[in-house]
């Protein structure tokens, strides 16, 4: 299969779900999805290397740039790169690539639903640890069990699904989050969208 192709495929159709909204920056920016909002908070990315990882249009990446992070969005598809990079328009960052970025450059990854998409997510979750520099740290969500249910995902995780495929590669934290705020606050599961929200330490 043509990896990229079939993404700039999907890209494409997701664009046409969204409707003109998809391609309004500002507009975008002020409704970035909740669970971004909650690592923007969590994981301030201010005066850090920080790598998007499958960035798709870069709206999450100029987010963090303007959080105050240093930022570069990488992603498969050349169509979202492209977008990623009208997005930007003439500023010089981030910096929008289908190519590889540096390993061990960044203080922070992150990884934005984007696991249940591999067919290993043990592999890759340690091909992410490589791109960290001395102390830094993967973050990163995907939705819990069938949450948001895409066809390309390949699984649904729990949490001890989740914990076997990230631990082998060094500290994890994991936290359920819920789509309405205030149920965040009840200490129990609960039926629902959700998704988890992972970090990963090396050492």
């Amino acid at each position: 299969m043509d990896v990229a192709a079939e993404y700039d495929r999907q890209f494409r159709i997701w664009l046409e779900r969204q409707g003109p909204s998809a391609t309004d920056l500002a507009w975008r920016l002020d409704h970035l999805l909740w669970r971004q909002r909650v690592l923007l908070r969590r994981y301030p990315p201010a005066d850090k290397r920080v790598l998007d990882f499958g960035c798709m249009d870069g709206v999450f990446t100029i987010a963090l740039e303007r959080a105050g992070g240093r930022s570069v969005g990488y992603d498969v598809s050349p169509a979202a790169i492209a977008q990623a990079r009208a997005f930007r328009g003439s500023a010089e960052t981030p910096v929008f690539t289908t190519e590889p970025p540096e390993r061990g450059a960044f203080d922070l990854v992150f990884c934005c639903e984007v696991l249940e998409h591999m067919s290993d997510d043990h592999g890759f979750a340690g091909e992410l640890v490589r791109y960290l520099g001395p102390g830094g740290r993967i973050v990163g969500t995907t939705p819990v069990g069938r949450s948001f249910w895409d066809p390309d995902h390949k699984r649904e995780y729990d949490e001890a699904s989740l914990r076997r495929a990230l631990e082998p590669w060094g500290r994890v934290r994991l936290r359920r989050y819920y789509r309405t705020p205030l149920r965040n606050f009840i200490p129990v599961k609960q039926r629902g969208a959700a998704v988890f929200i992972f970090d990963v330490t090396p050492g």
